[in-house]
């Protein structure tokens, strides 16, 4: 079965994270235009870490996040809808 989830604007998720604290989040950072929205990437380990902020347009179908493909099912500027794809 594959998960779907619903993020807020601000919500983060983790989508991969190990026994040694390498953590992988994203956060859904709204819509930046009508035509766009933006998710960003965080990596951290340890008391270091960076972020990406990732832009799309927002008729997009799929996206690619580390490695994983993600269904978008619905996005307006305050949510967005994805599905994880196995």
């Amino acid at each position: 079965m594959e998960e779907i989830f619903i993020l807020e604007v601000g919500e983060k998720k983790k989508i991969k994270g190990s026994f040694f604290g390498g953590n992988v989040e994203m956060v859904y950072c709204g819509m930046s235009g009508e035509k766009t929205f933006s998710i960003g990437l965080l990596f951290s380990e340890g008391y270091q870490g960076h972020g990406l902020n990732l832009f799309f347009p927002a008729r997009s179908t799929s996206i690619t996040l580390d490695k994983k493909k993600y269904h978008v099912r619905n996005v307006t500027p305050e949510n967005i809808t994805l599905q994880v794809s196995e």
